[in-house]
């Protein structure tokens, strides 16, 4: 008898214990799954490594979305005009503040970065209301494309700036680091549209 009741026992340990990693290794493989999906993706960015660490954070929001993977890659690319738009923008501050001679380049890089912010929150708004505002998905699509060109080329303009003027190394060096991560991340949003949305 007691035999049988140990028995019993261990058989139902073992029957408890083997359904235990079936419960709980589904969400993570579920979540690797998308992660691979957003790896996929990202080996075709322009900056593959820095795409895959932005986004690999979002991937359970992303799943497998073409269209949430675009608009999550817009919504770290706004934030990130948004940190450089603000770090060009102190550097004004104190540049006025000295009387420098590289104020006149800041304002014109800072326009280039108020530019941009707005281009890509013009995207963003656009990427969200695909199917909305009287024209075709294609046509919006295409608008979203423009925009971040847009974004893309202010960026450019700004750093193009720095070279030409006058401008202290360290201003020079703080500047270039905002404006070329920003670059990095608008390069990587323009490469995730045409490869994953075709335009």
């Amino acid at each position: 008898m007691l035999r049988l009741v140990i028995l019993s026992l261990t058989l139902i340990v073992l029957i408890n214990s083997s359904n235990i990693p079936g419960t709980t290794a589904t969400p993570p493989a579920k979540y690797q799954n998308y992660k691979t999906y957003v790896k996929t993706a990202c080996n075709s960015a322009t900056y593959p490594t820095m795409c895959y660490n932005s986004l690999s954070s979002y991937s359970s929001t992303i799943k497998s979305d073409p269209i949430k993977l675009c608009i999550t890659s817009l919504n770290i690319n706004l934030k990130s005009a948004k940190k450089a738009s603000s770090v060009v923008s102190s550097l004004l501050k104190k540049a006025k503040a000295a009387s420098s001679p590289e104020v006149p380049i800041l304002k014109d890089c800072l326009e280039e970065m108020k530019d941009t912010v707005d281009e890509l929150k013009q995207a963003t708004a656009e990427m969200k209301n695909l199917n909305g505002g009287g024209i075709s998905k294609e046509e919006h699509l295409r608008n979203v494309k423009t925009w971040v060109s847009s974004a893309l080329t202010d960026e450019s303009t700004c750093t193009d700036e720095l070279e030409e003027g006058e401008v202290n190394a360290d201003t020079k060096k703080k500047v270039k680091k905002a404006v070329s991560e920003l670059s990095w991340t608008t390069s990587n949003t323009l490469a995730l549209m045409t490869n994953y949305l075709g335009y």
